[in-house]
């Protein structure tokens, strides 16, 4: 064998491990990708349903505010008829 051959061979064997390392990194990529996007649509729906949560107890204050600021309203004014 020359030296042309035996670089050939080499060149070749080069270009089929880079082949072979950039077809594996895609697959790993891929899954790395899937499951990325499985956990972040789930932490996504976590933090919908936390966010649901804090906009029920939101509205539930403001109308226990509402109540109390009528109630207050009320004893306000029947203050006011008794002078």
């Amino acid at each position: 064998m020359n030296a042309t051959t035996i670089l050939c061979i080499l060149l070749l064997s080069l270009y089929l491990v880079l082949a072979v390392f950039w077809i594996v990194r895609s697959i790993i990529d891929t899954i790395d990708d899937r499951k990325r996007e499985k956990r972040n649509a789930a932490l996504e729906a976590e933090r919908e349903a936390r966010n649901a949560k804090w906009e029920a107890e939101r509205q539930q204050l403001e109308r226990e505010r509402a109540i109390r600021e009528v109630e207050y309203h009320e004893a306000r004014m029947k203050e006011l008829d008794r002078k």
